[in-house]
């Protein structure tokens, strides 16, 4: 882990854990021919906006399996609490001082380096606090100014395990946010890897057009059709 005390403007931050409640290990699973943290971390890479990349795993001790995943120059890796993911992201923000952070799960393989850049866009415009993609759209992430993670030093419980929840659910925060049809996808029905359904779901996808392997895949999204998929192949 490196420390710097020289802030940037931007930073991604990767959310990811080796030992996930429902389907450990998915980071390890394949979609095309790249593992799914590998592709993560090729996503955040792309962003027009990111001074640097960050992969915040948990102190659960299998960090070791994470690192070997994202052992890449260009990627920091950073080790916080495992069940306190919010603090994970302050102690983040501690250690790699940036004015916004970029909020991005790792389950989330089809996220838009080309959504995330137009909510950072909006964000930074509006002078906002915080930024999504309704209705919280698993192909893109969150962008969160910096200085709200020394606001809430006190998070909720749900905040804890969700990051943003306090920020969402606080009128007072300036918040800006994009349709869930924006550019003609349907951000209500975005998919995420989260248990073996999803796990089946991505495979169906990939088996059925090389259309996703491309990290900017945005015109594929927008004819990606869930229920014929998985009925096409059930």
């Amino acid at each position: 882990m490196t420390q710097t005390n020289c802030k940037v403007k931007a930073i991604v931050v990767l959310q990811g854990r080796v030992r996930s409640t429902r389907l450990p290990g998915k980071g390890f699973f394949h979609f095309y021919d790249k593992t799914i943290w590998a592709r993560m971390c090729e996503i955040a890479l792309n962003c027009n906006f990111a001074n640097k990349v960050i992969f915040a795993t948990g102190d659960d001790g299998d960090k070791v399996l994470a690192q070997s995943i994202v052992n890449d120059s260009a990627i920091e890796f950073f080790v916080g609490s495992e069940s306190n993911v919010y603090d994970r992201f302050y102690q983040v923000s501690k250690n790699y001082p940036s004015e916004y952070i970029v909020r991005v799960t790792c389950d989330n393989y089809l996220v838009q380096p080309e959504f995330l850049e137009d909510i950072f866009n909006l964000v930074e415009s509006q002078n906002a606090d915080y930024g999504f993609i309704e209705p919280l759209s698993h192909y893109c992430g969150e962008v969160i100014k910096a200085s709200l993670f020394d606001d809430y030093r006190k998070p909720s419980k749900e905040a804890k395990e969700h990051v943003t929840w306090d920020f969402r659910n606080n009128d007072c925060i300036s918040k800006v946010s994009l349709p869930p049809d924006y550019k003609g996808v349907d951000h209500s029905k975005s998919v995420t890897l989260d248990d073996i359904d999803d796990f089946i779901l991505m495979k169906k996808i990939e088996s059925t057009s090389n259309s996703f392997k491309k990290i900017r895949c945005v015109e594929a999204l927008k004819k990606l059709n869930l229920v014929q998929i998985s009925q096409r192949l059930a």
